[in-house]
This record gives C-alpha cells, sequence and structure tokens, in this order.
C-alpha cells in the first residue's frame, strides 16, 4: 500500500475504534461518585440578579452544584475583570468611585480604607464557598478535603500594578497532597505559575512546566 492508503486506513480504524469505545461506554459506563448528602438551591430568578451579592452567590451555587454532582472538578471565577467599573456604594464607608478607580488610591488613606473594606468582601466571597464546601460530605471526607481552591489576585497593588510577593490562599486538602493549616512564604520571585504547576501535579496531569514556572512549588 502506498503511504496516502495506509494513512487513510490508520484514520479508518481509529475511527471504528472511537466508536467502539463509545459504545463500551454505554454498554457500561464508568464508575461515578454519587453524593448523598443534600445541597438546595433555589431556582434563580430570570434575567441578570439584581445586586452584586446576588450575582456572586449564584455563581458560587452553580459552581458547588457542579462540583457535587461531580458534572466537573475544574472551574475558574472572576469576581470581576481587571478594570471593573463595578461599584460597591452598598458597603459601609465605600463612595461611588468604580472599584478600578479606588484601586489607583495613591496612597490616599480614606481610598485605600475603602479598597480593604471591598478587598474584605471579596474574601467573605472566598469563605461562603469554602464553608459549603467543607460542609458536603463525600464518603468519610467533605468536599473541601478531596478539591484545591486557588483564591487571589494577579496584583498585590493595584496602585503601583506590583506583580510580586502575592498573597494567595490555598483552601482545601487535594486528597491528602496538600498540607493545611499554615503559612507558606516562597523565595523571593518565585512565579506564580509554580504554584500553578503543582496544583496541576495535584490533580494528577504531569505537564513539566506552565508559563513560566521554573518548578513545582512544594506543599506536601
Amino acid at each position: 500500500m502506498s503511504k496516502a492508503d495506509q494513512a487513510k486506513l490508520d484514520e479508518y480504524l481509529d475511527s471504528v475504534r472511537s466508536v467502539e469505545k463509545r459504545i463500551q461506554t454505554a454498554i457500561e459506563p464508568p464508575a461515578r461518585w454519587v453524593n448523598d448528602d443534600q445541597f438546595t438551591m433555589d431556582r434563580p430568578a430570570p434575567g441578570k440578579p439584581k445586586s452584586h451579592q446576588e450575582h456572586l452567590r449564584l455563581m458560587m451555587d452553580i459552581m458547588l452544584l457542579a462540583f457535587w454532582t461531580d458534572t466537573t472538578r475544574i472551574c475558574t471565577f472572576m469576581m470581576g475583570d481587571a478594570q471593573s467599573g463595578q461599584v460597591f456604594d452598598f458597603l459601609d464607608g465605600v463612595g461611588k468611585s468604580s472599584f478600578h478607580g479606588i484601586s489607583h488610591h495613591r496612597e490616599d488613606r480614606k481610598k485605600r480604607d475603602e479598597y480593604e473594606k471591598i478587598g474584605t468582601r471579596h474574601v467573605e466571597q472566598f469563605a461562603y464557598l469554602v464553608d459549603k464546601m467543607k460542609k458536603l460530605d463525600e464518603g468519610g471526607s467533605s468536599l473541601l478535603d478531596n478539591a484545591q481552591i486557588l483564591f487571589g489576585s494577579s496584583l498585590k497593588d493595584g496602585n503601583r500594578h506590583d506583580p510580586h510577593d502575592l498573597p494567595l490562599v490555598l483552601g482545601g486538602g487535594a486528597q491528602g497532597k496538600i498540607k493545611t493549616g499554615r503559612r507558606l512564604r516562597a523565595k523571593k520571585d518565585t512565579p506564580m505559575c509554580n504554584l500553578l504547576l503543582q496544583m496541576m501535579h495535584n490533580a494528577g496531569a504531569d505537564h513539566k512546566r506552565l508559563g513560566d514556572s521554573t518548578g513545582a512549588l512544594a506543599l506536601a
């Protein structure tokens, strides 16, 4: 057979094998975790949620449902884009300026206080998610025990656009791969991708590098 015919035959056989695998999966579906715990969530009203708080909690509850039903085990959520125009005047002591505008506080005490209150509000949302995950049982361990959830930002201070010494919070135990209840201080100029690479390894990926990583950051 010519090389062209060999390639076409290989393509045909791969297609046949793909169909066989799909049939096999349909006959004997892979084992799947079924959570016997209870997580109730009211169906949201039509349209966009009226408040920022309601919107955040709704998105987090959707993520929890996805994890709880094992629909997916990987999810990312950004509370606002890098130049968010969200106004947080519903918080005591925060004016009508946008979050992005407040982040460029120029060391003004009043704006820095507002910036801190907004940051604290974001941390509270993370705590809400972690608490929900901790309460969902997965056969003797919690969803949080079996997961890893990273909270933080790619900038330490929006005013200076400082990407160094990032204050990150990593929750969850990753099935024993993460030693919890401690504070780690990475070496100066350690790329954030070192942490992300280790999280990938914890999840079973065998990638040797990610972005500008120089090695996986030990978490065990």
